[in-house]
């Protein structure tokens, strides 16, 4: 009798131990993608979803940044001299490629922002 009542106290501190340490919790900031996974699943108030707003919004000005610099290089290609080689990687066509993918990208993570924003914005009026 004794043993069956620790192994059932032992079963339940199990359980309620491993509930806390499996618990998905809001990281304190959100420097990457992993971060903004593990924020998105955790995510309930509307300053958690601005702050995923926030590195959304940051990470689009990053990759406008990065698609400048492809435009630019594509530029400067164009002003060169014509290389043998019309499909190496230097040429101002892949820059150019690039710099589109770039501006993709940099436009999706503008839509989550507004999104993130928007349900910063329908959780701050459900909990009133």
């Amino acid at each position: 009798m004794k043993i069956k009542l620790t192994c059932q106290a032992l079963l339940m501190m199990t359980l309620a131990l491993g509930s806390i340490a499996w618990g998905v919790q809001m990281p304190q900031t959100i420097n990457s993608d992993k971060d903004v996974k593990t924020a998105l699943k955790a995510a309930k108030t509307p300053e958690d979803h601005a702050r995923i707003a926030a590195y959304y919004t940051a990470k689009a000005g990053s990759l406008d940044s990065q698609a400048a610099g492809y435009e630019q290089a594509a530029a400067n290609a164009r002003n060169t001299p014509v290389v043998k080689n019309i499909m190496a990687p230097n040429t101002a066509a892949r820059y150019e490629a690039m710099a589109k993918e770039y501006r993709q990208e940099a436009q999706s993570n503008r839509e989550m922002a507004a999104s993130q924003a928007q349900m910063a914005k329908g959780t701050e009026v459900a909990s009133k």
